[in-house]
């Protein structure tokens, strides 16, 4: 690899962590986020499938005397992640780039980089804290040590499999991250044989990945030896203190019913969604750039265009078909992949200019003439190319701003407030998360007891009004109810609306 595309891969990472640290959310935020931040500096087990990676790596992360709190280290993770991505997606581009000019090649993987960096849901995640960002930063790492070990082996390097060794272990140590990791064999599997039709000799090498792999996934360690040692995790998900509790988290059984349907079936409607999500990544001509960039790699690179073609297919399908409840996060890999699609496509644009150009001067000019006027070619194009990274950070970065977010801060800091003394506080997922960490790592309101409405099950109570009628005639009770649940409660119990902060659900007095 030549030095101009390192200097080009850490010029994008540094450009994309700029923007994400001014971007950055300050503070504590509702849902996923705050658990993500809660987690870690306590040593805690988080929902299914317990993210083991991250809760290690992000208490390892959370002790950095870095930032004004511990809510914004944890973001800050997120942004180091997501910008690397984006370094490694530069150098993966470079990779499968087919010009000879080292500039070029250089220049159109920065725009890939970039494409990645400014796309709407890498953004997104690298200014909250959240396990995706992590994964991400995992994905691009073994994508790029593939693709490394790919060009290794087509060098006749006689050390080629120590690049497919680190990717092993890299796979097996983001699995306990995020189990999406696991889709990427999908791709990895065939990929293994395109790039040596008897890789299934290689013993020794397959020996050394299936060891790494082993090596990763010992992540999953964590989970049972938390949950075994005191004290108690403040945080303590499914109490997976047994081997059903622990297969109950680690299999995500509570979310099995989120496949709602049949694979194939409703098609049509679930791609309508996802072709909405993956519209927003790329502006302007960005897909139709991905797409040319898809061509020349079919015609020129066969196994990489299909080794991308089959991480962007499984990740896709799987999105497609999964109901989460912020299912766009899920897409980041096929935006990777399209990203780097479209530092091919730049690179092919600006090599066919250059030529074209060097040819139509080749009676009128010097040879150095010549040259000049055909590096000048291919620098436009590509400059032109890098409109569209550009692009996107000017038309989004005042929608994906969050420098000045901390609601959840102004919303826990008026229900503490609103609270009395010793009081009972029963909430759902997306407001249980930042009360945690006010209460668990910030030390707020130790006299309140938070009850989350899934935990409920955890902690024996079986349902929101078995944990109301224990505590009603004996602590002050108040609700922060599920929006499934908001009619059914009101009509059960005497309540009083309290006022908190404006614009989220009501925080309501369970009266006697």
């Amino acid at each position: 690899m030549s030095g101009p595309v390192w200097w080009a891969a850490a010029f994008v990472t540094l450009v994309a962590f700029a923007i994400y640290l001014r971007t950055l959310m300050p503070s504590t935020g509702f849902w996923d986020t705050a658990e993500a931040q809660t987690v870690p500096p306590t040593l805690s087990i988080f929902h299914p499938t317990g993210f083991p990676t991250y809760a290690m790596l992000g208490w390892l992360w959370s002790q950095l005397p870095v930032g004004e709190g511990m809510a914004y280290r944890m973001n800050l993770l997120s942004a180091v992640s997501v910008a690397a991505a984006a370094g490694l997606t530069t150098i993966t581009t470079s990779h499968l780039v087919g010009e000879r000019s080292r500039w070029l090649v250089a220049g159109a993987s920065a725009v890939a980089g970039l494409a990645f960096a400014f796309a709407s849901e890498p953004w997104e995640n690298a200014l909250r804290a959240d396990v995706h960002a992590i994964h991400i930063g995992f994905a691009a790492l073994i994508v790029w040590l593939l693709v490394t070990w790919w060009a290794a082996e087509r060098a006749g390097s006689r050390r080629a499999g120590w690049w497919l060794a680190v990717a092993a272990l890299a796979f097996g140590i983001s699995l306990g991250n995020h189990p999406l990791t696991g889709l990427m064999a999908f791709a990895i599997g065939p990929w293994l044989f395109m790039v040596d039709q008897s890789f299934w000799r290689r013993w020794r090498l397959i020996g050394v990945c299936v060891l790494l792999l082993g090596i990763g996934l010992l992540t999953y360690l964590y989970i049972p030896i938390r949950a075994l040692t005191p004290p108690e995790p403040p945080l303590f998900y499914a109490r997976p203190t047994t081997w059903e509790g622990f297969r109950y988290l680690v299999f995500a059984e509570q979310f099995h019913g989120l496949f709602d349907s049949s694979p194939l079936d409703f098609l049509a409607s679930k791609w309508e969604k996802a072709s909405t999500v993956l519209a927003a990544q790329l502006v302007g001509p960005g897909w139709l750039l991905a797409a040319m960039g898809a061509a020349t790699l079919i015609v020129r690179r066969p196994g990489p265009a299909a080794f991308l073609a089959l991480l962007a297919v499984a990740n896709v399908f799987y999105a497609m078909n999964f109901q989460d409840g912020d299912i766009d996060r899920y897409y980041l890999l096929t935006a990777l992949v399209a990203c780097v699609l479209v530092g091919v496509a730049a690179a092919t644009l600006a090599g066919a200019a250059a030529r074209a150009i060097a040819e139509a001067t080749r009676h009128t000019l010097a040879l150095g003439g010549r040259r000049w006027a055909a590096r000048v070619a291919g620098g436009l194009v590509v400059g032109l190319a890098a409109l569209l990274p550009l692009t996107a950070l000017v038309t989004l970065y005042e929608v994906r701003d969050q420098s000045a977010n901390r609601e959840a801060d102004l919303w826990v800091a008026s229900v503490y407030r609103a609270l009395p003394q010793d009081a009972v506080i029963i909430s759902w997922w997306s407001y249980s998360t930042p009360l945690w960490y006010h209460r668990w790592v910030l030390g707020d309101r130790p006299d309140i007891t938070i009850i989350d409405e899934r935990n409920i099950i955890d902690d024996g109570w079986g349902t929101i009004d078995a944990a109301i009628r224990a505590y009603l005639n004996e602590r002050p009770v108040y609700l922060v109810p599920p929006d499934w649940e908001v009619e059914r409660l009101l009509s059960v119990f005497r309540t009083r609306p309290v006022q908190t902060y404006g614009g989220y659900t009501d925080l309501v007095e369970v009266l006697p």
